[in-house]
């Protein structure tokens, strides 16, 4: 009898341990996920909160169960691995930001609470599929996966050059599970690429697809080879961003007439990494220019300067959203002793130029003063011209103007002076104009001082004192002895 009294007591405390432990993992994960994710993805899991008009791409609905990053095939829930990794990470780019704050066992905990949202979907553990190692880059894989690019029609949707313009993405019916409308992935800018951006990552995306989205599973449709193939030319179109402070601006005899001139591409150039304008409303949280890449030369009498970005989209204005466009800003008084302006087109004390273009108006630049974003003056002059292209996703726009201008009012352009400027680019796909618009820091640029003659003539000469110096000491010590 006293076995089993002491039997029914042992499972009794086991299973209240077991309940308390249970009742207290649930406890902290629903108190972690209420208290840091819940105004985002709602206090149910169904995405309708404080932020589902404001963000893009809007927060995960969970009641559904699907998951855009997953290891697992198409149809079977994510891993635990596979959430834990978004929680830990983030999504870059995305209002989504990396939780380093928790420990392990809170994310397991909120893992864990998540998963409870869609019970019947997480009923049976997904099995991540088998990624091995990923073979070789050489020009040959390229060439084949170029070929797969176009076969098996990526390029309908991700543009001949992979910048995420091509036709199908701007289709009324190109949207994800939930009806709102996405677009495809710009394979140049791998710090775009939310499910990772090495050739591993690129070779699961192909493979299972992302979830919720038009991009489907080829794990069936094409062969493990043709998937690594796609993968290591997908991997080869990515832009290396070329960071820094200040851009080298190179002497010349002549500059380029045209901005597809192949001499363009053999100019250094500079990436500057763009963020939405957030200091005045109407703010811009979800800008699509991440980047714009910035290169120029000059010659005994003028500057030229290129601006360059992706834009899956051209917009001219036509369609009744507004027109793509971009500035340039200069501060009024370029001095290195010089408060700089406000980097947001200047203050009262320190205006800032703007050489501003549209695509609506592709062979004009409109000259601006201006004094803060409430406070600009179209000026009456035509010292800036500008030549203007989009091809393929990509937008140039080049501007040129005198080294000096005879006028008092402007800023001279000196070889060896750093210039500080900044830019600012609109969308118009995106709805962006007037102050809502992705914009840089204040960065710098340098006309590169011609080389001074003495750095040719002195070392030779150096070169033959020291020759001859030699030559006659060897001589004098020989006929000493």
């Amino acid at each position: 009898m006293k076995k089993i009294l002491l039997t029914i007591l042992l499972t009794v405390i086991l299973c209240s341990a077991w309940y308390l432990t249970a009742s207290a993992d649930d406890s902290q994960g629903k108190k972690l996920y209420n208290g840091w994710c819940a105004q985002c993805h709602g206090y149910d899991g169904d995405a309708k909160s404080y932020t589902d008009k404001f963000s893009m791409p809007k927060p995960r609905d969970f009641t559904m169960g699907t998951y855009k990053f997953r290891s697992t095939p198409s149809g079977e829930p994510p891993t635990d691995s596979d959430i834990t990794k978004i929680v830990r990470n983030g999504n870059p780019g995305t209002s989504m930001p990396p939780w380093t704050r928790f420990t392990d066992d809170e994310i397991k905990a909120i893992v864990a609470h998540v998963k409870t949202f869609a019970p019947d979907i997480f009923k049976d553990a997904g099995k991540p599929i088998t990624i091995g190692t990923p073979p070789k880059a050489s020009a040959d894989l390229i060439k084949k996966g170029k070929e797969l690019f176009n076969k098996a029609k990526c390029v309908e949707c991700h543009g001949k050059e992979g910048r995420g313009n091509g036709e199908k993405g701007w289709q009324d019916n190109f949207k994800n599970d939930w009806g709102d409308p996405i677009t495809p992935a710009n394979y140049t800018h791998p710090w775009e690429l939310r499910n990772g951006s090495n050739v591993e990552d690129i070779f699961r995306t192909i493979s299972v697809g992302l979830g919720g989205t038009p991009m489907t599973s080829y794990i069936d449709s094409l062969k493990d080879e043709d998937r690594w193939a796609l993968a290591v030319f997908i991997k080869s179109l990515q832009q290396e961003r070329k960071l820094g402070v200040a851009i080298k601006i190179k002497k010349t005899a002549a500059i380029p007439t045209k901005v597809d001139d192949p001499a363009w591409d053999k100019v250094e150039s500079m990436d500057l990494p763009m963020g939405g304008q957030l200091m005045f409303e109407p703010r811009d949280f979800t800008t699509l220019i991440t980047n714009v890449r910035v290169r120029g030369l000059y010659t005994d009498k003028e500057l030229a300067v290129m601006v360059e970005w992706s834009d899956k989209k051209p917009n001219n204005g036509s369609d009744g959203k507004p027109a793509d466009a971009v500035w340039i800003q200069f501060p009024e008084k370029v001095s290195e002793t010089v408060e700089k302006p406000y980097f947001f087109m200047g203050d009262k004390k320190h205006p800032v130029y703007l050489w501003s273009w549209k695509a609506s108006d592709a062979g004009k630049v409109t000259e601006q003063l201006a004094k803060s974003y409430e406070n600009v003056e179209d000026l009456q002059k035509h010292d800036v011209t500008v030549i203007a292209g989009y091809n393929d996703g990509l937008y140039r726009v080049v501007y040129k103007r005198a080294l000096k201008t005879g006028s008092k009012d402007d800023f001279e352009v000196v070889p060896g002076k750093f210039v500080p400027f900044s830019i600012a680019a609109f969308d118009g796909q995106n709805d962006e104009s007037g102050i809502k618009c992705a914009v840089s820091a204040w960065y710098y640029l340098m006309l590169e001082p011609a080389t001074p003659l003495r750095v040719y003539v002195f070392p030779p000469l150096v070169a033959l004192f020291v020759f001859f110096g030699g030559l006659s000491l060897s001589r004098s010590l020989k006929s000493k002895k």
